[in-house]
This record gives structure tokens, sequence and C-alpha cells, in this order.
């Protein structure tokens, strides 16, 4: 099939291919794979094998490659914190003093140099809140602290 010498060529030249097309189509899956075939080129230089011994190194050593690469990735993935949907999303939880009072239902905070408006029990200016929900995409739902 393949002549000897030739084949570790064809195996470094996949592997760049591979690696460089992960840049394209990014998922940490083509790179371990391109890797594989790169292995298997340099060993086959070095070291030069039967066609089907190349195949069977690449096909091991692809599949030890991507368990390896899922499960380096799949910990970086599940250590982060997801990210809030929106500046609001990361207010939920969060105590503030109302900067005016809740009056018929309405009110405002004051959060850095920006004023957030709040719905909830009617309060005095100056009281305590806690974020517990955002309603119609801006607006907090808040609770006495």
């Amino acid at each position: 099939m393949f002549d000897a010498h030739i084949a570790y060529f064809v195996w470094l030249i996949g592997g760049f291919v591979l690696c460089a097309a992960e840049t394209l189509a990014p998922g940490a899956f083509l790179i371990w794979i391109g890797g594989a075939a790169l292995i298997v080129g340099a060993v086959d230089f070095f070291w030069p094998m039967e066609f089907t011994l190349q195949l069977l190194v690449f096909a091991v050593l692809a599949a030890a490659l991507i368990l390896v690469g899922r499960r380096v990735y799949g910990s970086l993935e599940r250590s982060s914190p997801p990210p809030s949907l929106s500046r609001a999303q990361a207010l939920i939880g969060k105590e503030f003093f109302l900067d005016q009072p809740i009056e018929r239902g309405y009110g405002a905070i004051r959060v850095g140099d920006s004023v957030w408006r709040v719905a909830g029990v009617d309060t005095a200016a100056g009281v305590k809140v806690r974020v517990i929900a955002v309603e119609d995409g801006s607006m907090l739902r808040v609770e006495r602290a």
C-alpha cells in the first residue's frame, strides 16, 4: 500500500492538517486526532512500522488522547461557574439600600453609578433590601434584608 519511507510524511502532513482544522472548527476534538497522527508519523520516522501497525497505533493513540482531552477540558468546564445572563441577573442575592422609597410597589436602588428600578412591598428609603428576581428584563424584585 504505502512505501515505508513515504508513510511518515503522510502521517505528519495529516496531523498538521487536522491540528490546523481545529482553528476553523474549534471544539478540542480534531487536535487530539491530529496529535495522534503526528506521534505516529514521528515514531514511524525513527522506527519504521508496517501500515497495519501504524493504523493500530493511531487508533489507540487517538482514543487515548481524546479521553485525556475530554477529561482535561471537562474538568475546566465543571470548575468555572456559568456566566451570568445579564447584569441584572448578576445582582440576584445581593443586598442594597433603597435610594428611593418603594411606593405603590415601585422604587429605586443605586448600584455603583447606575439607578435600578425595583418592585416590592412599600418600604421607606434607606432600608436594606435583597434582590430576589429580575422581572421584565431589567426591573429587580426585592425583599427586606
